[in-house]
């Protein structure tokens, strides 16, 4: 007997979006990343940029590079003190530098776009990563493009020496990419691939470990059976290729003598911690190079203990979304995950810092996203509205936040409006003022960062430079012994006081003084040269030519020591000995007029 037949159906044509080719889309992110960020190209050098890039000579030549930044560790900088002499080793993201250092020499454009490129890649990356986890096109491309706007990443892009962290993701999620891959054919490349990438992570920055937790996400939460999916081979093999590159690092770490700072965890602020950094994530009303003073105390207080309710709250929430709404869960799970490390549990000499969101911020994009496209109208609309909202204040706080990079003055005030006690803001700013010649704003920027600290034992010395370029000698002076009471060793600030002794008169306690910088640090060719100025204006030109002469010996570069050596020999009656001397000095310093006038007055008087 016939049957009637149904009619086929006809298969419904995936969306457009998911056959547009991988590089239209980067060509998408790409755009996107200059038109967020192409002002930051024209931002100069700041902050720790001046001491890790403009003023390190050891990035000038390979050898150097490889000697100082790969075959050893990197003492954490004089400013943090409370580091008790911690270091770190992190030889990828100095070796950036130094690439960078050699292809564009001081010009801070070349860096930056170096940084906006590796931004633009970690954007990319992220994409591919999200569409190898089953996330649509559309809805990958909206969480890298939401990502790459949000303003508190701006603290890690247009920050040259926050390099570390976007090194350090790009490995990251190289690595993740290429677990997913040997999962799924268990070709050994691949493995080998996510071992060094995962390597690779850990020698940009310690954030590296972060690959074990968000490997585990990953097959936990996109595992068709969950827990299960760790007895798989693959799965332990790869588990094991990290842990490999994890034991490797920190083997080599001990085997440099690379040692952590020094100082207590703040377990009981955990929480607390952790709702600042996500506050921040979502609403950077206003931000800050320098969050030390946000850190909350390691006491369980009243606010303390709301924290650790709602995060038992989060927490709940994610475990109850895993099979509701796996990508919101995801992306709850790895923002709590990758902030962790920065909360307290391990002590860090910075205290806070907006830079640590870099990867976190990620997983409330991915929330923000999944939460929408998960949502049922009317709802969708009204979430929609809202998110479409918070990105545009997001892009507009960014631009606003990228204005302040193009000016130290101007981001240092700005991060001031953040962290109103914070000592180091005061201190840069009293370094950038003074550079500016606005010395009476300088002083005073100075005396609030010794207000808050009154141990800030830099914040003296530089005060006493200060006071000392605008006439004022004996707050010069004052400043200059408050300093060395704080750090009797300092040969640097001991020297600034020598000079301002003799410049107030005071010639025997400058001798003194000029003696004692010395035997602080007998390689200072600065030292033997002014004092020996001193001695030839007590009228004691053997002992000065001695010091010039020490001066050239530590210091073969500086043409002051030999002219003035030239000077002695010129009026002693050793004409040849000072023309010599003259020769050498035009070889350092082309046209010096006043030695092509001493050289003159040689050759007439012949």
């Amino acid at each position: 007997m016939a049957q009637p037949r149904a009619s086929k159906q006809r298969p419904i044509p995936p969306h457009w979006t998911e056959t547009l080719p991988t590089w239209a889309w980067l060509l998408l992110f790409a755009a996107w990343t200059l038109l967020l960020y192409g002002r930051v190209l024209q931002a100069p050098f700041v902050y720790d940029d001046l001491q890790q890039v403009v003023r390190d000579n050891n990035l000038s030549t390979w050898h150097t590079v490889f000697s100082r930044f790969v075959a050893a560790p990197v003492a954490f900088t004089s400013e943090l003190r409370t580091a008790r002499g911690g270091s770190f080793y992190r030889p990828i993201y100095w070796l950036s530098l130094a690439l960078d250092r050699q292809l564009w020499g001081l010009h801070s454009e070349g860096f930056h776009l170096t940084s906006l490129g590796l931004d633009l890649s970690n954007g990319t990356l992220l994409f591919l990563l999200l569409r190898r986890l089953r996330f649509t096109a559309i809805a990958a491309a909206a969480v890298a493009l939401l990502w790459l706007g949000l303003p508190i990443n701006s603290e890690a892009v247009a920050w040259i020496s926050a390099r570390a962290y976007l090194l350090c993701f790009f490995f990251v999620q190289f690595t993740l990419l290429a677990s997913l891959r040997f999962t799924e054919n268990r070709r050994p490349i691949y493995l080998g691939a996510a071992f060094f990438a995962a390597l690779a992570a850990l020698l940009s920055h310690e954030s590296g470990v972060l690959i074990l937790p968000f490997a585990a996400l990953m097959l936990f939460l996109y595992s068709d059976d969950g827990i299960l999916a760790f007895k798989r081979r693959s799965s332990i093999l790869l588990f094991a290729a990290y842990l490999t590159a994890i034991a490797l690092f920190f083997t080599i770490r001990i085997s440099l003598g690379v040692h952590g700072a020094v100082g207590t965890p703040a377990p009981l602020a955990f929480a607390l911690a952790l709702w600042k950094y996500i506050g921040w994530t979502l609403l950077p009303v206003h931000m800050s190079v320098e969050r030390s003073t946000s850190a909350p105390p390691n006491v369980l207080s009243p606010v303390a203990g709301l924290a650790w309710v709602g995060l038992a709250a989060l927490i709940a929430l994610i475990i109850l979304l895993r099979r509701r709404n796996t990508g919101t869960a995801f992306g709850l799970a790895w923002l709590v995950v990758a902030f962790a490390p920065f909360c307290g549990l391990v002590f860090l000499y910075q205290g806070m810092a907006e830079r640590f969101a870099y990867i976190a911020s990620i997983g409330a994009s991915i929330a923000i996203v999944s939460a929408i496209t998960s949502a049922r109208p009317p709802v969708r609309n009204i979430v929609l509205a809202i998110a479409a909202l918070w990105a545009v204040w997001s892009i507009v706080r960014l631009e606003m936040r990228l204005v302040d990079w193009n000016s130290p003055e101007t981001l240092f005030r700005s991060s001031l409006e953040a962290t109103p006690e914070s000592p180091t803001l005061y201190f840069n700013l009293g370094f950038t003022l003074r550079e500016e010649n606005q010395l009476a704003e300088a002083a005073s920027a100075y005396q609030s960062a010794i207000h808050l600290n009154p141990g800030y034992q830099r914040a003296y010395s530089s005060l006493g430079e200060t006071y000392a370029r605008m006439g004022q000698l004996e707050k010069a002076q004052g400043a200059y012994q408050q300093a060395l009471v704080l750090d009797p060793h300092d040969a640097g600030t001991t020297l600034n006081l020598a000079v301002l002794l003799n410049q107030a008169g005071k010639h025997e306690d400058a001798e003194r003084t000029f003696r004692h910088a010395i035997a602080l640090d007998p390689n200072d060719s600065a030292a033997y040269t002014d004092l020996g100025v001193l001695l030839y204006q007590q009228g004691h030109p053997d002992e000065a030519a001695k010091m010039f002469q020490n001066a050239i010996d530590r210091r073969s570069t500086d043409p002051t020591p030999y002219f003035n050596l030239a000077i002695l020999y010129q009026q002693s009656g050793h004409p040849d000995l000072a023309l010599a001397l003259y020769r050498k000095v035009l070889e350092l310093h082309p046209d010096d007029p006043d030695t092509l006038a001493n050289i003159q007055r040689l050759q007439n008087q012949r």
